[in-house]
């Protein structure tokens, strides 16, 4: 599996979309250099991922452009489609303005007073009870637009919709047969102004992460640990669990190897130019599993850490000064339990390391081309609401209580039901009709 790695993009409204835009030459470099190191890994990425801070002050106008951005310049360079981000929030994703009430700096408060184990049981209230949880999650209400199209939105525990939940996941087969599935924390549930060090809360349920046989788990969260408040348990159950962390928020110290998992922060694609560590930078990961003669499995964390200099990037090496810093972890043992399907997943291996799994994508008659269903939500959102509410409601994809929902909120419900009840296909057809009749 080949990753493109980045964090801490910025978007800023006064800026984007200006001829005079300080930051448009940088991302001409990062997009040329994405472009060179593909052709240099040899393959191109099969998955972007972004741990946070794509806005700069969590604006619609911002989103917008870095939609367009992704789909027009950086997709195209990495040789992926927009089914393959993966994107989590950080702490300029929140639109600030939309959590000034009283209510929400009292509530702000109350979280940072408590300790660790109170401060957890509260959260799970805050995140399980309608009322509060507006409280939580009205300031990524942009954020949550944009990364609906990517399946990404984040949102409280909520029965009728069980397509939301405060974190993300995504699951890819490895090259033999086991799988990597992928968690996506947020850590601005809290964020304001008085940001800091200790003072960020991440979902609980992050300390519960389980074991699964065959599945190899990595995460990826905006703030480190020591931003967290509630951050040691977290910690200390992923260090035990996980193999892979990514980390945005913090631009330096960009790669810790350790024996049981790598941490990499991304660096930040556009920091803040009158920052003492102002360094722009970004990743490549690549991901394999070795079994060796002696049916050892190893984990292969190959890294390819990229730093602006002088109007271009270039490498920054490993302590042994290699470009690809390599870094290996033992994992259990574990074989495919159909042989046959090990010989697929190999045949696979040797043209692309890694696939999507059938939890995130349906046959539509050619094997090769399978229709994701993020594909189907970003067509959707292509729509009036008008033509949605009808195409889905032919279909009986909707359900009572729909009508209060937001209208990326309704799209997400309707492709999980589709997703649920076999008709993905049938609607991504519908869609797909439509579209072509307008054009």
């Amino acid at each position: 599996m080949l990753f493109l790695h980045l964090s801490d993009i910025h978007f800023r409204s006064k800026e984007v979309r200006r001829d005079d835009d300080p930051n448009g030459a940088l991302r001409d470099d990062i997009v040329d250099d994405v472009r060179k190191m593909r052709s240099k890994i040899g393959r191109p990425a099969d998955a972007i991922l972004i741990s946070g801070d794509i806005a700069f002050a969590g604006a619609q106008d911002e989103y917008q452009f870095a939609t367009d951005w992704l789909r027009d310049l950086l997709c195209p360079a990495a040789g992926c489609s927009m089914d393959s981000i993966f994107v989590i929030p950080g702490n300029h994703d929140v639109d600030r303005g939309k959590a000034a009430s009283r209510m929400h700096q009292d509530a702000r408060a109350t979280l940072r007073g408590l300790g660790e184990d109170t401060a957890d049981d509260v959260l799970r209230e805050y995140l399980s009870e309608p009322m509060s949880s507006q409280l939580i999650f009205a300031p990524l209400e942009n954020f949550n637009a944009f990364a609906a199209q990517f399946e990404c939105a984040i949102g409280p525990y909520e029965d009728k919709h069980p397509e939301l939940k405060p974190y993300v996941s995504r699951s890819w087969t490895l090259n033999d047969g086991s799988t990597l599935k992928f968690w996506g924390f947020s850590s601005v549930l809290v964020s304001d102004e008085l940001d800091d060090v200790d003072k960020m809360f991440v979902d609980p349920m992050g300390a519960q992460i389980r074991r699964e046989e065959g599945v190899v788990h990595a995460v990826m969260c905006h703030h480190p640990y020591n931003w967290l408040r509630n951050g040691a348990t977290f910690k200390e159950r992923l260090e035990n669990v996980t193999r892979l962390q990514l980390f945005g928020h913090e631009h330096t110290r960009r790669i810790e190897e350790g024996r049981r998992f790598t941490t990499i922060r991304a660096g930040a694609v556009q920091p803040e130019r009158d920052d003492s560590n102002w360094d722009p930078g970004y990743n490549w990961i690549e991901l394999s599993v070795e079994t060796t003669a002696d049916e050892e499995r190893w984990l292969n964390v190959g890294i390819w850490v990229r730093k602006w200099e002088g109007h271009r990037f270039i490498a920054v090496p490993d302590p042994d000064d290699k470009e690809r810093w390599s870094v290996p972890h033992q994992l259990s043992k574990w074989t495919t339990p159909d042989k046959a399907t090990s010989c697929i997943a190999g045949a696979i291996a040797d043209e692309r390391a890694l696939a999507m799994t059938d939890d995130d994508a349906t046959t539509t008659g050619t094997p090769n081309e399978p229709l994701r269903s993020t594909t189907v939500v970003r067509k959707l959102l292509e729509l009036s609401e008008h033509d949605q509410r009808r195409i889905i409601g032919e279909l009986r994809l909707d359900q009572d209580g729909d009508q209060g929902l937001k209208r990326w909120q309704f799209v997400l419900a309707a492709v999980n039901r589709a997703k649920t009840k076999g008709l993905l296909s049938a609607l991504n057809d519908e869609v797909s009709k439509l579209i072509e009749d307008k054009e």
